[in-house]
C-alpha cells in the first residue's frame, strides 16, 4: 500500500524494515564506514603518540650524552689547566723540594718510624756518581717501599773550580724535571751520562733533549720542561740550594760531596759499600745502626 506521498505504509513499510530492502541499510553501511574511519585515526593518533614518545627518548638519551661529553672535556681541560699551571716567567720552586733545595722521593710512601737519609751531590762529582752507582738502586728500593725518606741536596760548587757552569745547568734541568714528575728519573740519567773526564761537563743539547728523552719526559711536558729550563726558571731555586746546602755541610765539618746524613747527623758508614752495591735489606740495617 502506497500513501498518498509515495512512502510505504502498513504491512509493506514493516517489510521492507524487517528483510532490509527499505531505506535503512545504507544508513548503517555509512554508521559502519563511520566507525571504522574513526578507529583507524585513534589508531594513526596512538601511532603518532608512541612515535614521539621514541623521539622524545632518543633525543633524551642524545642530549645525555652530549651532557656527559660536555663534563668529561670540561674535567680533562680543567686538569690540563691545573697540569700546567706554571708561571712562563719568573722563579719558581719544584713541587718536591723546599726552598732550600731539599728533595723528597716518595713522600706519601714513608712509613711511620722510617729514618731520614739526605744524600749531598753535585752533578759534575765523579766521587757523587761513584756513589750513586753503587747505592743509587737501594736507596730508591727503600725509598719506594717507605722504608726510608730519602732526600737529595744538590749543590754547584764544582763550578768554581772546574771554571764551567754544567754544575748549575744540569741541577736547573734536575729541577726542572720535578715540576713534570720526572725528578727521580732525570737525576739518574744525568749521573748515568757523567762524562769520564772532569770538567767536561753537560751540553744543552743533552739537558734539554737527550737526557728529557731518557727519562720519558716527551710531549707537553717535554715543551713545559723546556720552557722552564730555557727561561731559567729555577735558577734562583738552584741557587738557594747551593748557599744553603755549604752552610749544611759546613756544620759537620765537611767540605765536599758525596755526603750523607742519617736522621740529620753525619753519617760515614755508606762508604763501606763503595767497593759492591749492599742489598736493600743490608744497606737499610747499616742505616739504623748508624747512631
Amino acid at each position: 500500500m502506497v500513501g498518498r506521498f509515495g512512502c510505504p505504509t502498513g504491512y509493506d513499510h514493516v517489510r521492507h524494515i524487517i528483510d532490509g530492502t527499505g531505506g535503512l541499510q545504507p544508513m548503517a553501511a555509512k554508521k559502519a564506514t563511520a566507525t571504522t574511519s574513526r578507529r583507524a585515526a585513534l589508531r594513526a593518533q596512538q601511532e603518532a603518540q608512541e612515535s614521539a614518545k621514541k623521539r622524545r627518548r632518543i633525543i633524551g638519551v642524545i642530549a645525555g650524552v652530549v651532557i656527559i661529553a660536555v663534563v668529561v672535556i670540561a674535567v680533562v681541560l680543567g686538569l690540563n689547566h691545573k697540569s700546567d699551571d706554571v708561571p712562563t716567567t719568573g722563579q719558581i720552586t719544584p713541587p718536591s723540594a723546599t726552598k732550600d733545595g731539599v728533595y723528597t722521593l716518595n713522600p706519601d710512601k714513608v712509613k711511620g718510624g722510617a729514618p731520614t737519609v739526605t744524600v749531598f751531590q753535585d752533578y759534575q762529582c765523579p766521587a757523587c756518581k761513584g756513589a750513586e752507582d753503587v747505592l743509587g738502586k737501594p736507596l730508591n728500593e727503600l725509598s719506594a717501599e717507605g722504608k726510608i725518606k730519602l732526600e737529595y741536596h744538590t749543590l754547584t760548587f764544582l763550578d768554581r773550580n772546574l771554571r764551567d757552569d754544567a754544575s748549575t745547568r744540569a741541577a736547573m734541568a734536575a729541577a726542572a724535571a720535578d715540576v713534570v714528575g720526572k725528578f727521580q728519573a732525570y737525576h739518574d740519567v744525568v749521573y748515568r751520562h757523567q762524562p769520564q773526564e772532569e770538567g767536561a761537563g753537560y751540553t744543552d743539547e743533552q739537558l734539554r733533549k737527550e737526557f728529557a728523552s731518557e727519562a720519558g719526559i716527551t710531549g707537553s711536558n717535554l715543551t713545559k720542561f723546556q720552557r722552564i729550563y730555557d727561561n731559567k726558571q729555577t735558577e734562583q731555586f738552584v741557587k738557594n740550594g747551593n748557599d744553603k746546602g755549604l752552610q749544611e755541610l759546613q756544620k759537620f765539618g765537611t767540605a765536599g760531596t758525596p755526603a750523607f746524613l742519617v736522621n740529620g747527623k753525619s753519617w760515614e758508614g755508606w762508604q763501606d759499600f763503595t767497593q759492591s752495591a749492599p742489598t736493600a735489606d743490608k744497606l737499610l740495617q747499616a742505616i739504623k745502626n748508624a747512631h
